[in-house]
C-alpha cells in the first residue's frame, strides 16, 4: 500500500486554510503524512497547521518573481515528502475545498497503473465566500477528450500553448520521473505536466476532486495567458520576449530528452 503525503504552501492563510483543513480531516482515504511550506506567515497560519498535525516549515527560497518562489515552495514540500517516506504526494492550495474521495480517487488510478507520474483532475469553482460559481477549472484549461489519442507531435503543439494541470488538483508519484527540478520562471504544475507528457507519464482525470476558490489574492492558477486568443497571446509573448524565448529553449530541451 502506498504511503501518502497531503502537501500545502501556506502564507498568511488564516482566513480559509480551517476550511481546507477540515476537508483533509474528513478524507475517506487519509494521507499518512502532512507537510507544510510556510512563506513567512504573521498570522495564524503556522499554529493552525501545527493543530491539525502537519509538519511545518519554512520557505528557503531566494526567488522574487512569483511564479519561480511559488514553485521553489512545492517543490520544497515535494522533496520533504520523499525524506519522509512517501511514495504519492497530494498537491493542495491554502484555500481550496478537497472532496472526501480526493485522495482515494487519485491514489486509485496511480497505483492502478504503475506508469504514472502525474494525474491531473478536475476541480469545481467557488468565490471567496465559499459560494459555487458556474463551470470548471477545465473549461478555463480545456483538454481534448481524445487528448491520449493524439500523436505526441500534435500532444506537444498542444501542451506548449495550454496549461494541462493545476496543482492543487494533481497528485504526483515522483519516482515515475526521477528529476523533477523546475527552471527559473515556471511554475510547477505547468513544468511538471510537461515532464510527465515527456515521459507518456500523465493522466488527463474528468473528475472534479477539489472546490477551487477564486478570491482577489489567488488568481495565479487561472490565468490562462490568453492561450485561446492567438492575437493577444502573441502581443503578451512579445512583451515578455526574453522569458518567453528562454522557456522556449527549456522545453525544446525536455520535448529532445
Amino acid at each position: 500500500m502506498s504511503r501518502v503525503a497531503a502537501v500545502l504552501v501556506t502564507r498568511d492563510s488564516q482566513d480559509y486554510l480551517p476550511e481546507t483543513l477540515a476537508s483533509i480531516e474528513e478524507q475517506t482515504r487519509n494521507p499518512e503524512l502532512r507537510i507544510a511550506i510556510d512563506d513567512g506567515s504573521r498570522d495564524e497560519t503556522r499554529s493552525l497547521l501545527i493543530e491539525a498535525e502537519f509538519t511545518v516549515s519554512s520557505a528557503t527560497s531566494p526567488a522574487v518573481d512569483t511564479h519561480t518562489r511559488i514553485a521553489h515552495n512545492f517543490l520544497q514540500g515535494m522533496r520533504a515528502a520523499l525524506d519522509a517516506g512517501a511514495d504519492i504526494v497530494i498537491l493542495g492550495d491554502h484555500d481550496d475545498r478537497w472532496h472526501e474521495t480526493r485522495v482515494a480517487h487519485q491514489v486509485g488510478i496511480l497505483e492502478g497503473d504503475p506508469n504514472i507520474a502525474l494525474v491531473a483532475s478536475d476541480a469545481f469553482l467557488i468565490d471567496e465566500w465559499g459560494v459555487a460559481i458556474p463551470g470548471t477549472l477545465r473549461d478555463t484549461f480545456p483538454v481534448p477528450e481524445d487528448f491520449a489519442e493524439w500523436s505526441k507531435r500534435k500532444q506537444w503543439s498542444y501542451a506548449l500553448r495550454h496549461s494541462l494541470a493545476t496543482g492543487g488538483a494533481s497528485a504526483l508519484r515522483p519516482s515515475a520521473l526521477g528529476d523533477w527540478s523546475v527552471p527559473s520562471g515556471w511554475l510547477h504544475d505547468r513544468w511538471w505536466s510537461l515532464q510527465a507528457l515527456r515521459h507518456d507519464a500523465l493522466r488527463i482525470d474528468p473528475t472534479p476532486v477539489i472546490d477551487y476558490r477564486l478570491s482577489a489574492d489567488q488568481q495565479v492558477g487561472r490565468d490562462t495567458g490568453y492561450q485561446d486568443d492567438p492575437r493577444r497571446w502573441l502581443w503578451r509573448k512579445a512583451r515578455t520576449g526574453w522569458t518567453s524565448a528562454t522557456r522556449s529553449r527549456q522545453a525544446a530541451r525536455l520535448i529532445r530528452g
